[in-house]
């Protein structure tokens, strides 16, 4: 990446009299795009996902960039990504998107004088892969048999084979639907952001919350919820030491994994599906980590919490997405319009009468 960045002024004159500088406009183009991403404060990791999805496009294409069009786009997402994931196509779509954008807005001038081609994004409203799954309900059991759940759960540690192992991952299951971390977030929790006598409750560092569109991981603050704070005393200082791992030494996993380091997000949901399976009823039968946040959303504003600090809590950057995980009764929903109903017409008599 870092070569990437040491390039000469692309505005300097040239020609694309052959075809190595052809290739050598391209890839300065394609430079000059990872400096503008690398100011905008987006993070290595994501512009290498963005360039690998851009040169995948233009590799198959196999012609200048300038030269590419929508029809070319509709059969690289239709052929070369045939059998992936509409997030996938969706995700490497908008990428392409991205890069074209970029050219559009600071070189389809000079694209144009050296090459007399117009560019213009081949992804467009036609052809970009539409967003399937990021607006699915994911209706959280309710409260009754969410807590039943956690109930047979625990009584079962006991017998658990692995017995320390089975602890963790309902500590880390309990501990989300608590305070609404993301299966990443609690996966990478170390001991020392576990801080007891922060404040009232007691506080969590997230160190590596999810940034918005690229901007790098957002540290926040969580506060001990609910049962957060006992549940996390009884695993540091009763079930942590079980592990093999080293216990004091710097930045120790607090949810460790049996071979070394911390436990992954994927463990997690597996063992959280495998204890949905034998512990919950209800309707509502399929768990992972994403609908517990949903939960804690969900119970939180039932518990009067406002939209805001249920979004400072679970980390979002907008409002907007936070109100896609509350889910409540009717009944509140008709209560809370009833209440907002008699405001509005005790201001209409106030402002009436004055």
């Amino acid at each position: 990446m870092t070569s990437l960045a040491v390039v000469r002024d692309i505005h300097s004159p040239r020609s694309l009299s052959t075809t190595q500088d052809v290739q050598a406009y391209q890839e300065d183009l394609l430079a000059a795009y990872v400096l503008a991403r690398s100011a905008h404060g987006v993070t290595d990791a994501t512009v290498r996902a963005e360039l690998s999805a851009v040169g995948e496009f233009l590799d198959w294409v196999d012609r200048p960039l300038w030269e590419v069009t929508a029809g070319d786009a509709d059969r690289f997402l239709t052929k070369a990504q045939a059998g992936k994931a509409v997030k996938t196509r969706r995700i490497k779509a908008g990428r392409i998107a991205g890069f074209y954008r970029f050219l559009e807005v600071r070189y389809q001038g000079e694209i144009h004088e050296l090459t007399g081609h117009v560019v213009v994004s081949p992804i467009d409203e036609i052809n970009r892969p539409t967003n399937s799954g990021d607006f699915q309900e994911r209706v959280p059991p309710a409260p009754g048999d969410l807590a039943g759940f956690f109930t047979s759960w625990r009584d079962a540690l006991p017998r658990a084979r692995k017995w320390h192992t089975a602890a963790r991952n309902y500590t880390m299951a309990r501990l989300t639907g608590q305070v609404g971390l993301r299966a990443t977030e609690c996966c990478r929790l170390g001991l020392d952001d576990v801080h007891f006598d922060h404040g009232p409750m007691g506080k969590i560092h997230v160190r590596y919350g999810k940034g918005s569109r690229g901007s790098g991981p957002r540290q926040r603050l969580v506060p001990m919820l609910g049962d957060a704070r006992p549940l996390l005393q009884w695993w540091v200082c009763e079930v942590r030491g079980e592990f093999a791992d080293d216990f004091n030494s710097p930045r120790a996993p607090l949810f460790p994994s049996e071979r070394g380091g911390p436990t992954n997000a994927d463990a997690f949901r597996i063992s959280l599906k495998q204890a949905a399976s034998e512990h919950l009823g209800g309707p509502v039968r399929q768990l992972t980590p994403h609908v517990l946040r949903h939960a804690c959303a969900s119970g939180l504003y039932r518990d009067g919490v406002g939209l805001m600090a249920i979004q400072q809590l679970l980390g979002h950057h907008w409002l907007t997405t936070t109100m896609r995980y509350v889910h409540v009764s009717n009944e509140l929903i008709e209560a809370e319009y009833v209440q907002a109903s008699d405001r509005a017409a005790a201001r209409f008599t106030s402002i009436r009468g004055g």
